[in-house]
């Protein structure tokens, strides 16, 4: 299960909470939530620090996401490897 909270909003920017594990199942909710507020012009900033899993689907999202406006944030270890891994800087 992945929980996505909305932390804070402004005009500008949006911060996400993510909390559980990104996979196959989840990726398209994310995927989906993130594309929704960059339709509004809203940078998009990802805190991974409760992030317990994510699977090649998940890396795939994410890595997906416009990096310009996306920012991963506080993510473990082992998923700033997998993001890295799959071509994510």
């Amino acid at each position: 299960m992945l929980k996505i909270t909305t932390i804070q909003e402004s005009a500008s920017d949006v911060l996400l909470k993510l909390e559980g594990k990104i996979t196959e199942q989840w990726a398209a909710l994310l995927d989906g939530e993130c594309r929704s507020y960059l339709r509004k012009r809203k940078a998009v900033y990802l805190d991974c620090s409760h992030v317990e899993y994510i699977d090649a689907r998940g890396v795939e999202v994410v890595n997906n996401l416009p990096q310009k406006h996306v920012t991963v944030l506080s993510a473990p270890a082992f998923v700033q490897e997998l993001l890295q891994i799959g071509g994510r800087s």
